[in-house]
């Protein structure tokens, strides 16, 4: 093995011999160079390895290019020399990793706001280890940029977990080219902090108040915050992107093509959601136009236009406001607040499987979720907000009646 070693790169000097001014020779393995024909002439100073065609480096001192050399045959022989690895341009350093993968995930079907977070995470990572190649970026280092001070454990695991992937898609393209390891990452165990939910009747309160403040000027908002209060699998963004032809109602169904969960994804509807939906259905547009548009052009507003991605939480947030309702925003306002509210009637199986859609690698495998169970959980969701309906409305009449009385 040490002979193949040997004839693999070289050291060179430009220095001659001062007797014959003859080249002087590298002796291997003696650290030094020497004159064939004057033995006594010897130099230990600056000189360069050259190891193939591709690679040429400088050295001060006999000592550090043969310790050089002595590494590449070594990488060599074991099969992890990778030519990279010593270019000036540093094609292996973090930062252009990073600009090709988020090249890479501006091809995936993510949002903007997924986008945004990746390279707030990586550029920060870039500020950390720039121009270090990756290979050299070992769980060490990870660990130290993930304790940095300031940051609580739940970013430092979103930091984590953006940083894994990356590496994962790092990896899966250079392992057989260098031979690249996955490094293994901390464990950061951290509590997810609750978001205020409320009960079914505050919620349809809330509900009976959009309609009052926004009916009038577009359906839809309301039409659209219902849905999200019935149809828990449904996410904010996700119906937001609704076009007319993801919509049938003749079958009763919506499509959702590009969701979170990365593949096409349908929601059933009851019969009376799918009139209620058919009543507001006007006026009709293209299909590739969105279900969830503003209906008439006004300030900072045009017709035709997809509703923007806060507009929804703007009339729940203006509705709250008007009941004194604090603390509850969209999201555990309409889908924590009913799956929470539908633990009272089904079991989490159900709830699983018919209505969040979120399930376990064994829900998946083996008990796949049906129509008829979504419908089931939609109609117990539906039968306990118009009970909750009642309430509110029960409520209401008696604070009048009471007004009523105080004015007599």
């Amino acid at each position: 093995m040490l002979n193949n070693m040997c004839m693999k790169g070289n050291i060179y000097t430009h220095k001659k011999c001062f007797i014959c001014y003859g080249a002087l020779k590298y002796k291997e393995q003696q650290t030094k160079f020497q004159c064939p024909k004057h033995p006594e002439q010897q130099w230990t100073g600056g000189c360069f390895v050259r190891f193939g065609k591709a690679h040429t480096k400088r050295f001060k001192s006999v000592k550090e290019a043969e310790r050089h050399l002595i590494g590449l045959r070594f990488k060599t022989d074991e099969g992890t020399f990778d030519l990279r690895d010593y270019q000036k341009e540093s094609p292996l350093a973090f930062s252009s990793f990073v600009e090709r993968y988020l090249e890479h995930r501006q091809k995936d079907n993510i949002s903007k706001k997924q986008l945004n977070h990746i390279e707030h995470v990586l550029g920060l990572a870039v500020e950390e280890w720039e121009n270090t190649n990756i290979k050299l970026i070992q769980e060490g280092e990870i660990e130290d940029f993930l304790s940095k001070d300031g940051i609580s454990n739940k970013t430092r695991a979103n930091y984590k977990s953006v940083l894994s992937y990356f590496w994962k898609w790092i990896v899966r393209r250079e392992k057989r080219k260098s031979g690249l390891e996955m490094p293994e990452f901390p464990k950061i165990s951290f509590e997810l902090g609750w978001r205020k939910i409320t009960d079914i009747e505050t919620q349809q309160s809330i509900l009976e108040e959009v309609f009052r403040i926004s009916y009038h000027i577009n359906p839809r908002i309301w039409l659209g915050i219902k849905l999200l209060t019935l149809y828990p699998k449904i996410r904010p963004g996700e119906l937001r992107n609704v076009q007319e032809g993801h919509v049938n109602l003749d079958e009763r169904w919506i499509v959702f093509p590009s969701p979170k969960e990365k593949k096409p994804k349908f929601v059933h509807l009851l019969l009376e959601h799918a009139d209620l939906i058919r009543k507001h259905w006007q006026p009709r547009g293209l299909p590739h136009m969105y279900f969830f548009r503003h209906l008439s052009s006004r300030s900072g507003v045009i017709a035709g236009a997809q509703f923007g991605p806060k507009q929804f939480q703007k009339w729940w947030n203006r509705a709250c406001k008007n009941l004194g309702i604090e603390g509850v925003s969209l999201y555990p306002g309409t889908k924590h607040t009913t799956v929470t509210a539908a633990g009272k009637k089904l079991t989490p199986e159900q709830i699983q499987r018919g209505g969040t859609g979120h399930t376990s690698d064994a829900f998946k495998r083996y008990m796949l979720p049906d129509v008829n169970e979504a419908l089931v959980v939609t109609k117990a969701i539906e039968d306990m907000q118009q009970g909750a309906g009642k309430v509110v409305r029960l409520k209401r009449e008696k604070e009048v009646y009471e007004e009523d009385i105080k004015l007599q």
